[in-house]
């Protein structure tokens, strides 16, 4: 009787262990889509305001539209991301998770990169630049989506950050495309 009583008790410990450790595991896993969430929305918040940029330096109108079709793709992707995050309170994208060097490292980068669009191009130069830069972020964007879609659990999220996903390709495509036609 007693060795039955403790290999009960060793049972339950142990399943009561497991569920603790199984928590703490998709816990881990959470706080890290968090992250790429995080990231993802704000480089979208950042994309979007490309058309501020061409109010104040000229481009063709190619590029203009360009810009513009950027900026609808961000604030579309901003609103499936702000979707999944209403509907679900573990998704928290609120926060900036990264370490502070890392922050002011990419604050640094781009600080760099605005003064370059704004003050250190001109003319082809300058639309050569903005399009480099594009090419930069629509790849972070579209790798972002991408494997976010590879961890998630959630059919319909895998759904929208896989187009997401494949909405920023679409973006670099045609920024390639754009680059390889200016002089």
């Amino acid at each position: 009787m007693a060795f039955s009583v403790l290999w009960i008790v060793a049972i339950g410990l142990t399943l009561a262990s497991w569920t603790f450790l199984h928590a703490d595991d998709l816990s881990a896993r959470q706080a890290k889509l968090n992250v790429g969430y995080y990231l993802l929305h704000r480089l979208c918040n950042d994309e979007a305001q490309l058309p501020l940029l061409l109010d104040v330096k000229h481009a063709p109108d190619a590029i203009e539209g360009f810009a513009i079709k950027v900026s609808k793709t961000a604030k579309a992707s901003n609103a499936l991301l702000e979707q999944m995050e209403a509907g679900d309170r573990g998704l928290n994208f609120d926060k900036n998770p990264l370490p502070s060097i890392e922050q002011d490292v990419r604050a640094s980068i781009q600080d760099e990169k605005k003064h370059e669009l704004l003050f250190g191009t001109r003319d082809e130069a300058f639309v050569r630049a903005l399009l480099v830069s594009q090419i930069e972020a629509s790849n972070y964007g579209h790798n972002l989506a991408k494997v976010l879609s590879e961890q998630e659990s959630d059919p319909n999220r895998i759904k929208a950050l896989t187009r997401i996903s494949v909405q920023w390709m679409a973006i670099r495509r045609e920024a390639f495309r754009l680059l390889s036609s200016t002089p």
